[in-house]
């Protein structure tokens, strides 16, 4: 089924990749890959049960994207439990590994990138989730605006704490480039949008 699908990693990717070795985050960076692959694979999973078919897989900064065209023929109820398998996947394995091998680096790990895609923000796993369970129960168009006007609030608070953090304690620069990071993306996600 997935025979003909393209993989490829983005030059923002890679330069994230670079930079946080060079942070010194080198004992990290294999528990979040191994727990970043995990999470696809949860999405990967449900899709093929699915029988959807996946074109490509992107790795970009703000993460994985996999194209798959026909998951939007799928039902409100199963293109959301697409949508949550891959965070879902890091929770149990969080819970798992902090509570039989007590492996709390790996768990640690599976918890932020589990709770950090289920923030509902467009483009992470949250946001889509935050936009049709609005469209299961109102229409797409309402959905958009308000999963719009949440992406917005949300984006705004983590901006304003990650600042106040830094400002106040001297620490959480990782934070805020992580927020501006994100409101970047915002950007780029819209400017292709207007392409179409």
């Amino acid at each position: 089924m997935w025979r003909s699908t393209k993989f490829r990693i983005s030059s923002g990717a890679a330069l994230l990749l670079v930079l946080a070795l060079l942070w010194g985050a080198a004992p990290v960076v294999p528990h979040v890959l191994v727990a970043a692959v995990c999470h696809e694979l949860g999405h990967l999973v449900v899709l093929w049960c699915f029988h959807v078919p996946v074109e490509a897989v992107v790795v970009t900064s703000m993460g994985a994207v996999i194209c798959a065209p026909n998951q939007e023929r799928l039902s409100y109820p199963r293109e959301l439990l697409a949508v949550l398998a891959g965070a879902g996947v890091n929770l149990l394995l969080a819970v798992i590994f902090a509570r039989v091998s007590g492996d709390y680096l790996f768990a640690g790990a599976n918890f932020l990138l589990g709770v950090y895609n289920l923030l509902p923000v467009q483009g992470l796993d949250g946001g889509r989730a935050l936009y049709l369970l609005i469209a299961w129960r109102t229409e797409p168009f309402t959905a958009q605006r308000l999963a719009a006007l949440v992406n917005a609030v949300v984006l705004a608070v983590l901006l304003g704490v990650s600042a106040a953090l830094l400002y106040f304690t001297g620490s959480g620069l990782f934070c805020l480039v992580g927020a501006a990071g994100m409101i970047f993306g915002q950007f780029r996600v819209a400017k292709r949008e207007r392409k179409r």
